[in-house]
């Protein structure tokens, strides 16, 4: 997963760390470095005023891969792709929508599909979750999309967790 900074987050939207503070006080964080509180990119971003999305692409080249890799997309993910889902704008939204057509294509075509096709609406929702398709998503980056054909089987098997995906779908909903 992409983390970033206070530091990150001020530099590159141009704002004061008492405004990234108030922003990003409800929102999970883990220690760094010398102290520094780290956050999930996917979790900062909606966070962002539409005034600062100049600064998007700056906080994606200050943002640090951790070693959790780019498939896992982490705890309470349907709650946190539909927070960020609905800051998405204009072609955003339809490049998500792209993206999650291909993985369900990609998936279908697997033989190993039918046993995680169960958790289908939970990988389709918590795609914009994983590095390459967040990329995508927000900045339009098509180098960053995955050969879904690839992928998409990897990616449903790190992330197809029944209980929690069953519990993150009802308390979502």
């Amino acid at each position: 997963m992409l983390s970033v900074s206070h530091d990150d987050i001020c530099n590159a939207l141009g704002i004061v760390r008492g405004t990234s503070r108030a922003r990003l006080c409800d929102v999970p964080w883990t220690q760094g470095a010398n102290g520094t509180h780290l956050y999930r990119l996917t979790d900062v971003l909606p966070t962002i005023k539409d005034r600062q999305r100049e600064g998007v692409p700056r906080l994606f080249e200050l943002a640090q891969a951790d070693n959790e890799g780019s498939l896992w997309v982490g705890d309470d993910g349907v709650r946190r792709s539909r927070r960020l889902e609905n800051w998405l704008v204009g072609g955003q939204v339809e490049r998500l929508f792209g993206a999650r057509v291909a993985f369900t294509n990609a998936l279908a075509a697997s033989v190993q599909s039918s046993a995680l096709f169960g958790y289908l609406e939970a990988l389709r929702c918590n795609l914009i979750l994983a590095d390459p398709v967040l990329k995508w998503t927000v900045l339009g980056d098509a180098n960053a999309l995955p050969p879904f054909e690839h992928w998409a089987v990897s990616y449903a098997i790190t992330n197809a967790r029944p209980n929690e995906i069953e519990n993150e779908m009802r308390v979502a909903a």
